[in-house]
Formats: C-alpha cells, structure tokens, sequence
C-alpha cells in the first residue's frame, strides 16, 4: 500500500527539519510548479515568481522546524507563498503595481490583436479594482483564489472566522461584479 501524498509530505518535512538537504530537495521538486504559479499569478512577472518561489522554499528550510501538522503541508507552502508575494506587493510603489502589464504580451496567439488588446484593458481594470478593495477584503480574495485556500485555512491565516470570511469574499466578489457589470454588460 502506498503512502498517502500529505504522509510523505509531513515525512519529508520532518528531514528538512533536521537538515537532511535531500528531503529539502524532494519538497521542492513536489510542490515548486504550483509554488511557482501562486506567485505568477501574484505578482504577474516571470522572473520575480521564480525569485520569490526560491525565497518561499529557503523559509520553509528555516521553518520547517516550527510547523505545526494541523493542515496539509502543500496549503502550509500556498500560504507561505501568497503571504511573501503580498508582502513584496505591498512593498511597491502603488502606481507600480498597476504598471506591470509589460509583462504580458500584447498579442493573443489564439486572438485577434484587438481581442488582446481588450483582454488587457480587462486585466487593467481588474487590477485596478483589486486595489481599490479594502485590504481584508484583498488579502481573502487573493488566498482564495490564487493560493487555493479553504475557508478554514484563510480564516486560521488572517484571525477570522469562516463566518467572517465568506462575508470579506462576498463583499469583495459583490464589488468586482458590480464594477465590472456595465464593462462585460
């Protein structure tokens, strides 16, 4: 019988807690795709995601020693990851923030340039709401949907109740929704 995915990861855990750098390794080779796409989606810019997946890992070896088994280690990692990318979001300039379109491309290989050019206008307006949220609002959206977080899991990282959460998510879906509705109209 095979050994249950969150066993071997709780498992290997325990050895980067040790120091054995080749569990450290096994970890990183298990969950560095979607460490790695968290924080693309975060921060939107290939090489500062592959930066800050490398500085989530160097923090779960300095802290393996501190994790509590209360959850699965792969949402450990996500919460990690969208708490370090939020907090180097937080650390730019405001109009920054909203200027990293550069990132993506201009052009739709599937889409005509004008379908790009509206998918873009799309994203910047997005953008743009996703910062005009109230910050508890933000921060609950983003755990949910770009770090894969449970109600729970969110509730346990911001000092909320589930209760509490799904108010932030519905205010804060209610408002995109609302914004956005003469836009997709």
């Amino acid at each position: 019988m095979t050994e249950p995915i969150t066993d071997l990861d709780y498992a290997l855990l325990r050895r980067v807690a040790r120091g054995e750098a080749p569990a450290l390794a096994e970890l990183i080779r298990r969950h560095q795709t979607r460490v790695y796409q968290i924080a693309y989606r975060l921060l939107k810019d290939p090489l500062e995601a592959e930066d800050a997946a490398q500085e989530v890992f160097i923090k779960v070896y300095e802290n393996a020693h501190r994790f509590e088994p209360r959850g699965a280690v792969a949402a450990w990692l996500h919460r990690i990851t969208a708490n370090h990318c939020l907090n180097l979001l937080r650390q730019r300039h405001p109009q920054e923030s909203l200027d990293q379109e550069g990132a993506f491309p201009v052009t739709d290989p599937g889409g005509t340039p004008l379908q790009a050019l509206e998918k873009l206008d799309l994203r910047q307006r997005l953008e743009a709401l996703l910062e005009a949220l109230p910050e508890n609002q933000r921060r609950a959206l983003m755990l949910k949907q770009y770090a894969g977080l449970s109600y729970q899991e969110i509730a346990k990282e911001m000092n909320l109740s589930p209760q509490a959460v799904d108010g932030l998510l519905k205010r804060a879906r209610q408002f995109l929704k609302k914004a956005l509705q003469d836009y997709l109209g």
